[in-house]
């Protein structure tokens, strides 16, 4: 009896883990825009609803450019405004990078479920604007 106990305990826990692993990637996005002046931009970005004051892990992120006339010089993301936490840059002639990173990147969540990002951009002046979208996916 004690056996099947054990057992029952060990499936239901595996399948528990097997069933939160199948649904544990989620993301959080946002649009940007940028004038072409010369100067650094930083736009700031919170995702929420990630859990309080908890560990999560980036599993990958995005940048796609929707407007970009030219005169581009860079867009860089970072998790928490941390330059140890850059997760991906586009130079002057990318209009988009995706990238699955191969191991995970622990940011803390705040008390109440966020992880602030920042886009840092600069374009020449003379060409208007860049807009794009910035996608962030977490374990």
């Amino acid at each position: 009896m004690r056996n099947h106990l054990w057992t029952a305990l060990w499936l239901s826990a595996f399948c528990g883990i097997a069933a939160s692993s199948a649904t544990a990637s989620e993301s959080r996005n946002t649009n940007f825009l940028f004038a072409c002046d010369g100067t650094n931009k930083t736009i700031t970005f919170t995702a929420s609803g990630l859990g309080n004051n908890v560990t999560r892990f980036i599993q990958g992120s995005e940048i796609s450019l929707f407007e970009n006339r030219g005169g581009l010089q860079y867009v860089i993301l970072r998790a928490l405004g941390d330059p140890n936490k850059q997760l991906l840059t586009l130079g002057g002639r990318d209009n988009s990078r995706s990238d699955q990173y191969q191991g995970f990147i622990p940011v803390q969540t705040s008390a109440t479920g966020t992880v602030t990002f920042s886009i840092d951009g600069v374009c020449s002046g003379g060409f208007g604007q860049v807009q794009g979208n910035v996608t962030v996916w977490f374990f």
